[in-house]
């Protein structure tokens, strides 16, 4: 299961990685050292989030659909300007190809939904898709979308 990360730059803590059986035992064991996170399955898929209730509460909204760069960069817009603590994300940039399917598939965000899942939404059914939001300095946050070798783990930047 790939999984996908929203940092809140919190302070790093001593937790190591070791042998789980499931990435949901992993998960567990992660936000009982950094009680700053919470995990979440949305949809089949895993999200390392910031414990703060706008990530899960429903935000007032409609749908999107459209290329996925296109809805994102149109989602991130609604979620600033309909949650103050996402006045500092940054839609995604173009990085690469800009025909790759990482940025041209056709995506969908279901109206009056979470951050969280609309976030999972931009990633289409491809379960090799995953999100980051990285925080760039002080100021702002960038949406990041990467596509996972899910045989080997290794990860794969278009």
């Amino acid at each position: 299961m790939a999984l996908c990360l929203i940092e809140n730059g919190a302070a790093p803590h001593d937790w190591q990685a070791s042998s789980y059986t499931t990435p949901e035992a992993l998960l567990d064991s992660l936000v009982a050292v950094v009680p700053e996170y919470a995990w979440t399955a949305i949809d089949g898929r895993c999200v390392l989030h910031p414990r703060q209730d706008i990530w899960r509460a429903p935000l007032s909204g409609e749908a999107f659909r459209g290329p996925r760069l296109q809805t994102a960069q149109a989602y991130v817009e609604f979620l600033r300007g309909n949650a103050p603590e996402m006045a500092d994300l940054v839609p995604p940039l173009l990085k690469g190809d800009p025909a790759a399917a990482l940025y041209t598939a056709t995506v969908s965000i279901r109206a009056n939904c979470s951050a969280l899942q609309g976030l999972v939404d931009l990633l289409g059914p491809d379960p090799s898709m995953v999100f980051a939001i990285e925080r760039q300095d002080a100021n702002r946050r960038v949406l990041f979308f990467e596509r996972v070798d899910m045989g080997r783990g290794h990860h794969e930047h278009e």
